[in-house]
């Protein structure tokens, strides 16, 4: 079967985890898309949690970037991209009763958004990666993010250095061929797609056979 032509597809299809970025900024129009995208993602109980620190600042996301764990594997390639967003969370009550039973339904809410996020980018010519190995509480005094907003993780969001080709011909390209990628294949920023399960191993009917 030939899939027909889809944007969102070719957006989840041409995604890669993108750590080399050209330090032109992202024009304005695209990030008030961004962030949009974010705004209107779907959340446990409409709570919206979702709380975005979007960083410019070179001197901060310099900052940003030594901010890890013990100092072990700084990000220093997160200097040259031109946005770093610092995704939180403010709990509801609700969230906060799921809690006590093991649900961390705002996590799933952040992950949401996020993803919004980089489906967007993707489809605007933008790479993106998720960061999560970070130092939270360097993070929270960097950003000066108040106690009562979690932080989930850091995107990092900016032009690749390498562009493989443009978000149009990204659909034209991966509308026109059945929808499994291959390892290698190769996505935004020149980068080729890791080896993925095949959907025999990770997806079973009515019932899982042990």
């Amino acid at each position: 079967m030939i899939l027909e032509k889809s944007t969102v597809f070719a957006a989840i299809r041409y995604r890669r985890s993108v750590r080399e970025y050209d330090p032109r900024p992202i024009e304005d129009w695209k990030l008030d898309i961004l962030l949009e995208a974010a705004r209107l993602a779907p959340s446990s109980t409409n709570s919206q949690p979702w709380r975005i620190v979007v960083v410019k600042d070179p001197d901060i996301r310099k900052q940003l970037s030594l901010a890890t764990p013990g100092g072990i594997n700084h990000h220093k390639w997160m200097e040259d991209a031109p946005v770093v967003m610092a995704l939180c969370a403010i709990k509801s009550n609700a969230q906060k009763f799921a809690q006590l039973i093991g649900k961390n339904y705002h996590l799933v809410d952040i992950g949401i958004a996020g993803e919004h996020v980089v489906l967007t980018a993707t489809e605007l010519g933008l790479g993106t990666c998720w960061v999560g190995w970070i130092d939270k509480k360097r993070v929270r005094s960097i950003l000066g993010i108040p106690a009562n907003a979690e932080i989930v993780c850091l995107l990092i969001i900016g032009y690749p250095k390498n562009e493989a080709f443009s978000a149009g011909e990204m659909v034209d390209q991966f509308a026109a061929v059945e929808p499994r990628q291959e390892q290698g294949e190769i996505g935004i920023g020149g980068i080729a797609a890791n080896k993925r399960k095949s959907l025999d191993e990770i997806v079973f009917h009515d019932k899982v056979n042990a």
